[in-house]
């Protein structure tokens, strides 16, 4: 294979895909690390020619031009996509569908649709009827992923991916009005759909959360980000700051399960160390130390009248305070 080809396919690998784009210079910086010793001139006729041939388009409308592939442009490999992982991007598409946001889906939907296409053309193959013999069902009500700018989702990963500064005007929850804030990214955590910028502020060092889907812009500033000493993001997902901690420690729950709803928490444990014990009125015993969370609760009030919490008494005294409300909003009469 000539040099020549091999220094096209290398242009065509760093391309990337509209709206974003490169510039020759920086192909050009590009292929003299790859040892391809080229001029800006050349690689703008190479590109001309490329395009003529890939679904490769120029902005010549905002310098410096850049390329890209285009928006529609269908996702190719070499070597090219096999069977398996045909079906694993097949897969993928159907689990991840209600997990990620939009914007995030549309940069996969080449290679699903390219997936989907090799398994369309394998009608013989056994594994191209997988797909039509597995499905992902949610256990709770499934949502809506939020809406996301890809604006503001490309310049949170860019700054959190070259460490730098962040401004960014964000709208709190029940606030009308947005702030302006300069933001220090350390990390970033999907819950379900939902995507949590780990962050400080100007010089302080208290960790806070700002959710994608309420920021209103997001600019890359060239200032390096400072970092916060000691972060650990697998440390601070373990403290329970994801789970809205209420009482900021654990506790030890004792709670008293109907028989039907008890096989759940026998199949599907709440903890390794749970305990679970036969009651002579055929109710079942679950004693299992937990973090005190908000999740916590909503999980047992989904239980209904198949569950009595026995201890703590402040959490059998809360959900008993929020059924006699509930018995109120639902009174006859």
């Amino acid at each position: 294979m000539s040099d020549t080809v091999l220094r096209h396919w290398m242009m065509l690998r760093h391309l990337p895909r509209y709206p974003r784009k490169i510039d020759a210079a920086s192909l050009a910086d590009v292929l003299a690390d790859a040892g391809y010793e080229v001029s800006r001139r050349s690689i703008e006729r190479d590109l001309i020619k490329l395009s003529a041939v890939f679904p490769v388009t120029c902005d010549d409308q905002h310098k410096p031009y850049g390329w890209s592939w285009m928006a529609t442009a269908v996702a190719f490999d070499l070597p090219a996509m096999d069977v398996h992982s045909a079906l694993a991007f097949r897969m993928a598409a159907e689990h991840l569908r209600a997990l990620l946001p939009e914007v995030t889906r549309g940069y996969l939907d080449p290679h699903f649709q390219r997936a989907q296409t090799v398994l369309d053309n394998l009608d013989d193959n056994a594994l191209s009827h997988w797909p039509d013999k597995v499905r992902v069902v949610s256990a709770g009500q499934p949502l809506l992923p939020p809406a996301i700018p890809r604006e503001v989702l490309e310049n949170v990963q860019a700054g959190l991916l070259t460490e730098k500064r962040l401004n960014i005007v964000y709208r709190k929850r029940g606030e009308t009005e947005p702030r302006a804030y300069v933001v220090h990214p350390q990390a970033l955590v999907w819950r379900d759909a939902v995507g949590y910028l780990l962050c400080t502020l100007w010089k302080y060092d208290d960790l806070k959360q700002f959710v994608l889907h309420r920021m209103e812009s997001v600019e890359i500033e060239e200032e390096p980000r400072r970092a916060l000493p000691g972060f650990s993001l697998d440390a601070e997902i373990a403290s329970g700051s994801f789970d809205f901690l209420l009482s900021g420690g654990t506790v030890l729950l004792e709670a008293l399960f109907e028989a039907v709803a008890a096989v759940r928490i026998r199949e599907t444990p709440l903890a390794l160390s749970q305990e679970l014990e036969d009651q002579p009125d055929g109710r079942v015993l679950l004693r299992a130390t937990l973090a005190d969370t908000v999740q916590l609760r909503s999980w047992l009030r989904s239980f209904g009248e198949y569950v009595e919490v026995i201890g703590p008494p402040d959490l059998r005294a809360s959900l008993a305070d929020s059924a006699r409300a509930m018995m109120a909003r639902y009174a006859v009469g």
